[in-house]
């Protein structure tokens, strides 16, 4: 989210990762003198962006003359333009609030249908562990930080928020039945069970859509295809492994209030002795 200068390099042959890293970067980190050099291959094409710190004019024109020296690259093919450090602020503090706007929306609709805050606390932490999945991802495949960053972050949370909601919705139906012969642990378990295949084929048909776009989607489309992927599976997990577990151990290590108990309280479960 830092300001800088990306040059955008277009080669004669297509450029692998692992090549840019081994010959390109060495070169461009001992011109730039900068130490934190990220490169990008565009998928399809034979360009490569290479983003570094704020380069003056003389840094530009040296970077150029060893590409063309080195690389036997035509000078028209090469681009440079700076990236203003305002815009990426702006950028984070758009998604920031974009983020923290939609957590507290879902905080009060989950609190107002499941009278339940430990509801709540559990989905929201779920939805973390699926924004910091995406970000990891982001930040070890390099991908181009811009609008698209923001709509993918608020479609994963979107879409990991409604899973996990059908999984609570189906424990309150469970609990709201009584099911004296289960125990909490139990009922979560069954819950889960019972919305375990609506969880998945969900997952899997929004995925052929979203690798269909990826495969046959211009740069921009994969660039938000791609971290989406990621950001599914994340929240398919995350609702149908954590969610139910967290809402269970809050419900174990916070005991409801009297007023609660009234409303959803469990029966004692005991054992029928064996008379064999």
């Amino acid at each position: 989210f830092q300001g800088g200068t990306s040059t955008s390099i277009v080669f004669q042959e297509a450029m692998t990762l692992d090549k840019v890293n081994a010959e390109l970067v060495p070169m461009v980190e001992a011109i730039t003198g900068d130490g934190n050099v990220q490169p990008q291959v565009v998928e399809g094409s034979k360009e490569v962006v290479i983003k570094t710190k704020d380069l003056s004019q003389e840094q530009r024109n040296a970077l150029e003359e060893a590409l063309v020296e080195r690389f036997s690259i035509d000078p028209e093919l090469i681009t440079s333009e700076t990236i203003s450090s305002t815009i990426s602020s702006e950028t984070r503090k758009e998604t920031i609030t974009a983020v923290i706007v939609a957590v507290i929306g879902m905080l009060i609709y989950i609190r107002l249908r499941f009278k339940d805050v430990r509801f709540g606390i559990s989905s929201v932490t779920a939805l973390i562990h699926d924004v910091l999945v995406v970000l990891a991802f982001y930040a070890f495949t390099h991908i181009t930080v811009g609008s698209t960053f923001i709509a993918c972050l608020l479609t994963i949370v979107g879409y990991s928020i409604n899973a996990t909601i059908v999984i609570f919705d189906r424990i309150r139906e469970n609990m709201e039945k009584k099911m004296n012969t289960s125990g909490l642990k139990e009922v979560v378990n069954t819950s889960i069970a019972q919305t375990l295949s609506r969880s998945i084929f969900t997952s899997l048909t929004t995925l052929v859509m979203v690798v269909c776009l990826y495969i046959f989607g211009v740069t921009s489309i994969k660039e938000f295809a791609l971290p989406l992927l990621v950001g599914i599976v994340a929240g398919g997990y995350s609702s149908v492994c954590l969610a139910g577990g967290l809402w269970f151990v809050l419900r174990q290590k916070f005991e409801p209030k009297p007023e609660e108990e009234e409303e959803d309280e469990y029966p004692e479960v005991y054992e029928i002795p064996d008379f064999d």
